[in-house]
């Protein structure tokens, strides 16, 4: 028997990114980008009136509308999906993934007219809950993944591996043992003792990584969209997720 319960899994988080050449002026632009993000979002944007010549990759521009977040760089434009429910199965989540990146992809190919766009990402992190504690699961990721003998008892374990696709796709997969606690915060406390917390979940995480950054290299680079990365990242969810995850 799995040490988790790969149908109960769900997606917990899921970023688009796409990379653009470094755009000095984009604090200025805040009217143009609330024109084609604000109904998206059902709000406004913040300005972070941070100077033109600060780090490129700080936000200049933040929309910020229920569980969805674009964050707008000099270098980059970044949305972030939040998914506080595992109610839905991660095929229904994807799909909802996809509708919000396609919507948002069109709109930054508006907003980035004037720049070059560069490479794009697709991340996900997928939470596989568990009945096993954080040791066990530790363990298990250790002996499923690694092949020496460990020092003493194993306490914490994260992998990561890297792979160059067909295509020039980077596909990069961690593991990690999570652990989620809730509990009550006052306002007017200004410490808190995490470890005090109830336990609500305990499990192993999956963050999947689906970029084009290699092609950018490439004579002639042209920038073409999110299907590559988008495809790739659809059939590792549909049968290499699964199968990585059975095991005792």
């Amino acid at each position: 028997m799995s040490i988790v319960d790969v149908k109960k899994g769900y997606i917990s988080q899921a970023i688009y990114l796409v990379r653009n050449s470094q755009d000095k002026h984009i604090r200025y632009q805040q009217e143009q980008a609330e024109n084609i993000f604000s109904k998206y979002f059902g709000a406004q944007s913040q300005q972070t009136n941070l100077p033109d010549d600060f780090d490129a990759n700080a936000p200049r521009l933040i929309f910020q509308g229920g569980h969805k977040q674009l964050i707008l760089s000099q270098v980059s434009s970044q949305l972030t999906l939040g998914f506080e429910s595992a109610e839905k199965e991660i095929n229904e989540q994807f799909n909802i993934v996809i509708k919000n990146i396609l919507d948002v992809e069109t709109k930054i190919q508006k907003f980035r007219a004037e720049t070059s766009l560069q490479e794009n990402a697709i991340v996900l992190t997928v939470s596989f809950p568990s009945e096993c504690s954080k040791e066990e699961l530790s363990q298990k990721l250790f002996d499923r993944f690694l092949k020496i003998s460990p020092s003493a008892s194993v306490a914490s374990t994260s992998i990561k591996v890297g792979y160059l696709l067909q295509g020039n796709v980077f596909l990069n997969i961690e593991f990690d043992v999570y652990e989620k606690r809730r509990g009550e915060i006052n306002s007017q406390q200004r410490e808190y003792d995490i470890s005090s917390f109830a336990v609500v979940e305990v499990g192993v995480s999956v963050r999947i990584d689906v970029n084009n950054k290699p092609q950018t290299s490439l004579p002639g680079y042209i920038y073409t969209g999110i299907d590559q990365v988008l495809a790739i990242m659809s059939a590792y969810l549909e049968k290499d997720l699964y199968d990585i995850m059975e095991f005792e």
